[in-house]
């Protein structure tokens, strides 16, 4: 896969589009900036945590040892 198809199918990427965009337009719609940076701050929350998922997700996958059976000797 290449890296721009990986970062099209990135939850972290999206999230922070959305946070950007969201944050431009509630700027300039002049809404409370305690409001807006409130919702910036919570989509970084969410890109934290998607973040924390995927490393675990990663060392889970490289901790799993699979074992074979023994092979009986003959």
């Amino acid at each position: 896969m290449s890296i721009l198809q990986s970062l099209l199918h990135s939850r972290k990427f999206w999230l922070a589009v959305f946070g950007i965009v969201q944050a431009l337009v509630l700027h300039y719609l002049q809404v409370p900036e305690d409001i807006w940076q409130s919702v910036v701050g919570l989509v970084m929350v969410l890109i934290a945590g998607i973040a924390i998922e995927d490393a675990g997700e990663k060392s889970a996958n490289t901790l799993v040892v699979e074992r074979l059976p023994d092979e009986p000797q003959g």
